[in-house]
């Protein structure tokens, strides 16, 4: 296993970062607010997932769409293999004079490349939202800060941190969540899960796991196991639970299990974090 992973990462150390990369990472942040001068560095490095199922390879840097070389040299390596389907597509620091923000875009690659298209065009749309949003907020923040008696040598940038979190990955599935936040205020983070299922290359639905009744079966699950933990702790407030919407938050655990998530103060007080619901 231990020489699979150097075979794994001796490949993606010779690979070169294309020039087009360039242009692409600034094109991301060509929205920000001009008035803040900014620095732009692309970082190259080997990472480890946080899944188990692919601690063994790690997220590689560049993309599989990015460089052909680097995708024909991946499928060389059987400890590849399927997770080859999400790597990260780039890496890069970007600096102004409010923010500091660590970037990572991923990349999905589909046999269905219409709809790798989509989700990929999705994700950098949104990173390139979330950095533009954090700048003018950083801004706004900033000269509230210098109106109070605030000086410039004492203001302190804001982190900004965009990643992803690989959920899962099978022959079926691939459930990966991106998310987003801010030192300046936990209330501006933000996740969005995507959830794929490999067989047939398409977004993988709630109706697609439990049926046409998939609202009735998945809301009886959490009233349940929302009775359950309110008997457990008086710490355990929920508010009250309407339901589960169409567009509702969810992933595929490690066991092919169904999470549901809620984004924090949604049915519960911010010190419950986000709830997550296993339905069974």
């Amino acid at each position: 296993m231990e020489k699979k992973l150097k075979e794994a990462k001796k490949i993606y150390e010779s690979i070169q970062i294309p020039e087009e990369l360039d242009e692409m990472v600034n094109k991301t942040i060509n929205n920000a607010n001009k008035k803040s001068p900014s620095k732009l560095k692309i970082k190259k490095g080997f990472f480890t997932a946080t899944a188990a199922a692919v601690m063994i390879c790690g997220a590689l840097t560049i993309g599989l769409n990015t460089n052909e070389a680097f995708a024909n040299s991946a499928s060389e390596v059987p400890i590849i293999g399927n997770i080859a389907r999400l790597l990260t597509f780039s890496e890069f620091e970007f600096q102004s004079e409010v923010i500091v923000a660590d970037i990572r875009i991923p990349e999905v690659n589909l046999n269905d490349k219409a709809l790798a298209k989509k989700i990929n065009l999705q994700i950098y749309r949104e990173m390139k939202t979330c950095l533009s949003e954090s700048e003018t907020r950083a801004l706004e923040y900033k000269e509230a800060y210098l109106a109070t008696g605030g000086t410039e040598e004492d203001f302190i940038p804001i982190d900004v941190k965009m990643d992803y979190e690989l959920k899962s990955i099978d022959e079926k599935i691939l459930s990966f969540v991106l998310y987003h936040y801010e030192s300046l205020a936990a209330a501006y983070s933000e996740t969005q899960y995507y959830n794929i299922n490999l067989e047939n290359d398409e977004i993988l639905k709630l109706e697609d796991i439990y049926g046409n009744e998939y609202m009735s079966i998945v809301n009886s699950s959490i009233e349940e196991q929302i009775e359950l933990e309110n008997s457990k702790s008086e710490n355990n407030v929920y508010f009250e639970f309407d339901g589960i919407d169409e567009n509702q938050k969810f992933y595929i655990n490690e066991k092919g299990e169904t999470v549901i998530v809620f984004d924090k103060y949604a049915i519960a007080p911010g010190s419950m974090g986000m709830p997550e619901f296993i339905i069974e």
